[in-house]
């Protein structure tokens, strides 16, 4: 009986490891192919949601007034989903445009639709995390930075924190969020993942408390809205972008 030698003992091991490890990576980076391979795929699926902002033209007007107003010098973005609004912003602010997707098949797909855009940023992770490292060491302080939140989809809802980091790490924040409750217009409807988790005043109220934010809704009625006529919020500190804000004509 002839016993194995060390070295092809360790050859072994190693390519036992290597197998395990591939079994585990395989997975994720198929994902990620997959999710670009569905960008060929599927062409009719680039304008996801009916096109940018879910299709509603009022809510695009209104993200035109205020990127016009502030002028951001770049805009934030989480949930890529497809990239429909990231192209969407690229086009309208005319300047870097970061986007957050958790998701890595949304990741694939959209890291491969702006592969050849240098000013479109896809970032995947948790929209927390992300966020925490954009604005580490002041980064964005004093800034004016648009920022558009759409990653709350799922039962882990981050928009609170999302939140908390914007507003403690960025003076001049401008924050839209999207599937938002507006008072006194139920047409216009939004996420509700159940108690304490419903996308209402009472849900940010200890954010804009801390925070002493202004608060705007849209000023078109929902009836005057098209597509899926999803409601939204926006919020900024009472400062110069409050003041901006206040002027404008597409926001109550």
């Amino acid at each position: 009986m002839t016993s194995s030698s060390p070295a092809r003992t360790t050859e072994s091991a190693s390519r036992g490891t290597w197998s395990r490890v591939k079994g585990l990576v395989r997975p994720f980076v198929l994902t990620e192919v997959r999710g670009a391979w569905d960008y060929h795929r599927h062409p009719e699926a680039r304008d996801s949601w009916g096109g940018p902002c879910n299709g509603q033209r009022a809510r695009q007007s209104l993200v035109r007034e205020i990127i016009g107003a502030i002028r951001p010098t770049r805009i934030i973005e989480t949930g890529t989903y497809r990239g429909t609004t990231t192209a969407w912003l690229r086009e309208v602010g005319q300047v870097p445009v970061i986007t957050i997707e958790n998701s890595r098949w949304f990741w694939g797909y959209s890291t491969y639709r702006f592969r050849a855009d240098s000013n479109v940023s896809v970032r995947r992770g948790d929209s927390r995390k992300v966020l925490a490292s954009l604005t580490k060491n002041g980064r964005l302080a004093d800034t004016p930075t648009f920022f558009y939140l759409d990653a709350h989809w799922e039962a882990d809802l981050p928009l609170r924190e999302e939140l908390e980091i914007i507003f403690s790490a960025c003076s001049r924040a401008v924050v839209m969020i999207d599937d938002f409750q507006v008072p006194g217009d139920p047409g216009y409807a939004y996420d509700d993942y159940g108690r304490g988790k419903a996308l209402t005043l009472e849900y940010t109220r200890p954010v804009a408390e801390r925070f002493d934010l202004a608060i705007f809704f849209p000023a078109a009625a929902s009836a005057e809205e098209t597509g899926a006529r999803r409601g939204c919020v926006v919020l900024t500190k009472k400062n110069a972008e409050g003041t901006m804000l206040k002027a404008l004509c597409r926001l109550r």
